[in-house]
């Protein structure tokens, strides 16, 4: 500022400071209401209700009018956690404008999605801001978060009951979200018609019962993963790389097939993201945590003349991503990595020589890419050139495909494609996909570039979904992956016969398989096997042959332990249509309890005869577990994955009203001693068949589990797209025109036809299934007198509990159960006779080993 400014000039610049700060003054469209205060409301003004939920610490988060340039509310200083305030608006749009987190500005006000509407004459409240933080750089800077609105209005009108009790009482809460949320209305009849009900502080789930004896199983070790992740045989099918998991620490070993030997390459505090073989000698292993900053290794293979392994570990000298292996130049490999500018750059890099890599000098114009802008990934022919691009335009991802720098628009990412593509041809002009669009299954297709069409069906079978598909080193699919029967199956579709999927059968029968890896001519493939009653397996097949050898130690600590067998169930529903389901009995004599276990989803999931630690402990309780794969499951066609939609509450309950009258006709189960059990849509189904069957169950756990429908589109993950709720209505329905068909479904708003015991588990982090669904279960039938075991999870989401919380989920779980159904005569499981997998009335075959 100018020192010697004159009187005159400074009384100009006061006046226009306080010119300014009338201006902003009249511009004020946010009021804070302090607690307790009854502000008054012009015709055009109302309440609103705002809470930022916050993970990390921000400095400030305002919101602010839309098409204003004053007149924002400022929330400075904001803890981790939530943060409430009450504001008198200015009826219209507003939006949140920005938020800071050190010396990180994050712009908000372009996103449609943190826009929202104050209506006059009420308390207006559009959810709950979520703060959580993504990657952070390494000065500390944060570098990445997830913003977005939640409907939690129950939290909302507990504080708003605590601070402003009189503003509560004359205007309740209105949610103003995508769609309408009937919960605060309904909630507050709710509490008029139980004026004894407890103050919402003093709700709480009651503690779950403990096991009165010993768990036959301990939940821990069954939980445990298996320690073997990503298999990779060289070309020749001799060498095999293998990552191991060692509680918190990974490794890579390296077996030697021929000689029995095995070497330990590399361990790390974090897994490993890539094995790749470049020709027969050189293992590529990748590292780290982001795509295209991948500390990656050439390791060549020799032998000394005594058959002794020799290892030449070569670090490449910055950090990123192998495109091409290139198999048939094993001196060299396409690797991608960051320019100093933030541009993709792709170079063919020696990797014959610690030297040669280090003399490559990486530089931006020697980049293979070139002719592409804001390119983020690239696919490779088989003679390694660069063919299909993922790019980065007007915020629209795009295929791009060409070559030699020449490259045109292929088609844009976003939304529905039609398929899902899995492989790119040798030529580098089909694409190999999978797709159930205008067909009755999902297929195997090739999609022809230059015609820009599907113009050839690799494999189709009427009602058989194509799961996954393995190539040749041509690039031809040699076989395809898909249930049937409950089990997951390989069927080879190169030469006449399935001569692959035959030895698979013979080799493994009455097991689920998947291929992990393939020799070039195919002569040995790597297979995992598992079945229900056997943890999964690891196996090096040689198909010409019928050798076969098995990689001992990856579930050492399951070792000797025989697991209750599964029997494939077939039924019909009420309506005629065929169905399965899978029984688990354990063993002992007598009529068995029975747990009915809904899978979640519920549309494109399906149970499976797999090793389910969930199903596993439950049987080891002495309980019979039955899954159903309902209508809207999985692997059978599209017509029945569709057949699911809409039938939520309804005629996906009808199907598990079947198969369990079914199984009660026909196997050895105590129909008055019943239980249900599910996670996410099945804890869902639990509680409708609670509400549809009350003298049925005894009890019911629901895991994450959906209580209200309708807050399924405005509290979770799948509803904070426009295209997630396009999605959600084509398999849901639409809340603003099926309000009431979707409160007839939602345990939530049927909370009194609730007889029975319910246990609640739920994670506080959950953005799927919000927590806000058991929040509003358990003030419901606390209301009822009928107040549910519960147990919440302060750092845990949907699914992939600690193992410290799963215990304490599973111990709760059986405590409860023997609670409601009472003690089992269990068997320990070492007394299981061990019969395999079969299927209802058949003799279960022998395994494998």
């Amino acid at each position: 500022m100018n020192k010697n400014l004159n009187r005159s000039a400074f009384g100009r610049v006061l006046a226009l400071f306080a010119l300014l700060a009338v201006s902003l003054a009249a511009h004020a469209n946010l009021d804070v209401v302090k607690p307790g205060k009854v502000p008054a409301l012009e015709p055009d003004e109302g309440l609103v209700v705002v809470v930022v939920d916050t993970h990390v610490s921000l400095g400030k988060v305002r919101l602010m009018r839309n098409g204003e340039v004053f007149g924002a509310a400022e929330m400075s200083e904001l803890p981790l956690g939530r943060t409430f305030r009450l504001f008198k608006a200015k009826a219209g749009s507003y939006a949140w404008h920005d938020a800071t987190v050190g010396y990180s500005f994050w712009r908000l006000g372009d996103d449609d999605e943190l826009k929202f509407k104050v209506e006059p004459g009420r308390i207006n409240y559009a959810g709950d801001l979520m703060f959580r933080p993504g990657a952070w750089y390494s000065n500390g800077a944060l570098a990445s978060a997830n913003i977005t609105l939640a409907n939690r209005s129950l939290a909302a009108i507990d504080w708003l009951e605590a601070q402003h009790p009189a503003l509560y009482v004359r205007f309740g809460l209105a949610y103003g979200g995508h769609y309408p949320d009937p919960f605060p209305d309904f909630y507050k009849a709710q509490r008029a018609l139980h004026p004894a009900a407890r103050a919402a502080s003093e709700v709480a789930f009651k503690a779950p019962p403990k096991p009165q004896a010993a768990l036959p199983v301990a939940v821990k070790p069954l939980w445990k993963g298996p320690k073997f992740r990503r298999v990779s045989l060289n070309p020749a099918g001799e060498l095999m790389a293998l990552e191991v998991r060692e509680d918190d620490e990974w490794r890579v070993d390296l077996i030697d097939l021929t000689r029995g030997s095995t070497r330990e390459l590399f361990k790390s505090a974090f897994p490993f993201t890539s094995l790749q073989w470049s020709g027969d000698r050189t293992l590529l292993v990748s590292l780290g945590r982001d795509r295209l900053l991948q500390t990656v290794w050439a390791v060549h293979v020799s032998f000394d003349a005594a058959g002794r392994m020799l290892l030449d570990r070569l670090k490449f000298p910055r950090e990123g991503e192998i495109v091409d292996a290139l198999p048939d130049d094993p001196g060299h490999v396409l690797f991608s990595s960051i320019s100093g500018r933030n541009e993709l750059m792709v170079h063919r890099v020696d990797i014959t020589s610690d030297a040669a890599m280090k003399a490559h000098s990486f530089a931006f114009k020697d980049r293979l890419n070139t002719g592409a802008t804001r390119d983020l990934e690239w696919v490779t022919d088989g003679a390694g050139k660069l063919r299909l691009g993922r790019i980065w335009r007007n915020g629209e991802e795009y295929w791009i495909h060409g070559r030699d720098g020449a490259y045109t628009d292929l088609m844009k990412l976003s939304g529905d494609l039609g398929f899902q593509p899995v492989g790119l041809s040798f030529d580098g002009m089909r694409i190999f996909a999978i797709t159930d669009t205008d067909r009755g299954q999902r297929d195997l297709v090739v999609y022809d570039i230059a015609t820009r069409r599907i113009t050839q069906t690799v494999f189709t079978r009427p009602g058989v979904d194509v799961d996954s598909v393995t190539f040749d080193e041509r690039r031809n699919p040699v076989a395809v992956s898909y249930q049937q029967q409950g089990r997951q199956v390989v069927e080879s579709i190169d030469q006449p016969g399935d001569v692959l999927g035959q030895s698979l059968r013979k080799a493994f029968p009455g097991r689920t398989t998947y291929l992990a890896s393939r020799s070039r001519d195919g002569s040995a493939v790597a297979v995992w096997s598992e079945a229900t009653d056997q943890p999964m397996q690891l196996h090096v097949m040689y198909p010409a042959t019928g050798k076969i050898r098995k990689i001992d130690g990856n579930t050492p600590w399951l070792a000797g332990v025989r697991f209750a067998p599964t029997q494939l169930v077939s039924f019909r529903a009420k309506d005629g249509t065929p169905l399965e389901a899978f029984l688990t009995l354990p063993a002992g004599t007598g009529k068995r309890p029975l747990v009915v276990l809904p899978h979640g989803g519920p549309i494109g999931v399906a149970d499976m005869i797999r090793f389910d630690p969930e199903v596993q402990f439950i049987a080891s309780l002495g309980y019979a577990v039955l899954q159903v794969n309902f209508r809207g499951s999985d692997a059978y066609g599209k017509a029945f994955r569709e057949a699911g939609h809409s039938n939520y509450g309804t005629g996906i309950e009808d199907d598990l009203d079947a198969a369990v009258e079914h199984v009660l006709a026909r196997h050895p189960l105590d129909a008055s001693r019943m239980c249900v059990v599910g996670s996410s849509y099945g804890g869902y189904s639990g509680l409708v068949a609670a509400v549809r069957w009350p003298e049925r169950f005894r009890c019911v756990v629901s895991i994450a589990g959906v209580s209200d429908r309708l807050l399924f589109f405005t509290a979770s993950d799948s509803g904070a797209t426009k295209e997630g709720r396009a999605e959600l209505e084509k398999v849901m329905g639409n809340p603003a025109t099926q309000l009431a068909k979707m409160q007839e479904t939602s345990p939530l708003y049927q909370y009194e036809k609730i007889q029975v015991p319910v246990m609640l588990a739920h994670g506080v982090e959950d953005r799927r299934v919000d927590f806000e669904h058991s929040r509003r279960l358990l003030r419901l039938l606390d209301l009822a007198g009928k107040t549910p075991v519960g147990l919440e999870f302060a750092k845990e989401g949907h699914t992939g509990f600690s193992a410290d919380n799963t215990e304490v989920l599973y111990t709760a779980v059986a405590g409860f159960l023997e609670q409601s159904l009472g003690r089992t005569a269990t068997a320990t499981v070492d007394a299981q006779p061990g019969p395999a997998t079969g299927v209802e009335g058949a003799t279960s075959p022998g395994t494998a080993d």
